[in-house]
């Protein structure tokens, strides 16, 4: 799609993903592609004492020491000079938690054909479990509604909160010394907000290359609501069983309830995963997806965000990093 067909349709309000580049994600596997992978997820939850003394570790501190930056981007919107800018600007606060954590970990930028990059950190797995990868993610980009290239776009909540909730998930991992069975990745993707393009490329990417993703869990917005506090479980596009286990980690290791709603459309970046015959699920701030009027203006600011219900999230990450990251691959 040409950038003013995209920004037709967002002024008028259309939902859509931008598959341009990407078709083959969303086409019957066939001989150029492996059948979808289905992981075997945990079936019951063996790992809370670790779980719980790493959430224990877990603080509100680095939201605001890194949104306040983050935002002051005038906006991070993934075809421009300053998506380019802040991507680089996060990864190198990843590999600052990383060095100062003495990890092996690595962290890498996935190129696009615009100029933000996606920022992928990864915590290898070990022996025959090792061969499978879990992923954590949310997208660093913004957007102004009106004037994409240029408005300003803070981008607080959309998706800054998701950005810092899993940062600070992955901070309390590296702590902990975390040394997962399967693989586990952190992605913080570019350019949600032109049709899920980053995310889109990394599943393709993955995908043609056999890699055997267990699932993903996406975090798109988690500091504000209104009318009730709940952890949000987004119900189309993704897979019910890794849902059915988010809501089992949500209940035994956060202080929300799960909800469970429809976007109607791929709405975020689980939504590639789930192309790309994937086991994925979303997590939302609420169970209302339009509830946060601020975004994609210069309202979304970190003044109207929760930090104490981000928290919440962030330990929803450690224990899926956890529960998924330390199961067995294939069953004993």
């Amino acid at each position: 799609m040409a950038l003013e067909d995209i920004l037709v349709l967002r002024r008028a309000g259309v939902k859509f993903r931008d598959i341009t580049d990407v078709q083959a994600l969303h086409e019957t596997p066939s001989s150029s592609f492996a059948a979808p992978y289905s992981s075997r997820l945990p079936a019951k939850l063996a790992h809370g004492a670790e779980v719980k003394a790493a959430i224990s570790g877990l603080t509100t501190q680095l939201y605001g020491d890194v949104l306040r930056p983050f935002t002051a981007f005038h906006n991070r919107y993934y075809d421009s000079e300053n998506g380019r800018a802040s991507s680089q600007w996060l990864q190198g606060q990843i590999q600052g938690l990383v060095a100062a954590a003495g990890a092996n970990v690595t962290v890498s930028a996935f190129s696009h054909r615009f100029p933000q990059a996606s920022v992928v950190a990864r915590f290898e797995g070990r022996g025959a479990d090792a061969a499978e990868t879990v992923v954590v993610s949310a997208h660093q980009d913004s957007v102004n509604q009106w004037l994409p290239w240029f408005g300003r776009a803070n981008g607080a909540d959309d998706d800054g909160s998701g950005t810092v909730t899993i940062l600070e998930a992955f901070r309390v991992l590296l702590a902990r010394g975390f040394a997962p069975r399967r693989a586990v990745e952190f992605h913080w993707y570019a350019g949600e907000e032109g049709g899920l393009l980053g995310s889109q490329d990394v599943a393709l990417a993955y995908k043609k290359a056999g890699r055997r993703v267990a699932a993903d869990l996406h975090f798109d917005m988690t500091g504000f609501w209104r009318h009730e506090r709940v952890l949000g479980l987004v119900s189309d596009n993704t897979d019910p069983e890794t849902r059915a286990l988010v809501k089992t980690l949500a209940e035994a290791y956060t202080g929300l309830k799960t909800k469970e709603f429809a976007c109607g459309y791929g709405c975020s970046d689980h939504a590639s995963w789930n192309s790309a015959g994937f086991r994925s699920a979303m997590a939302f701030e609420s169970a209302e997806l339009e509830g946060n009027t601020n975004i994609h203006s210069p309202r979304d600011t970190v003044e109207t965000l929760d930090f104490d219900h981000m928290l919440e999230f962030s330990k929803l990450a450690v224990a899926f990093a956890y529960e998924v990251g330390y199961d067995r691959a294939a069953s004993e």
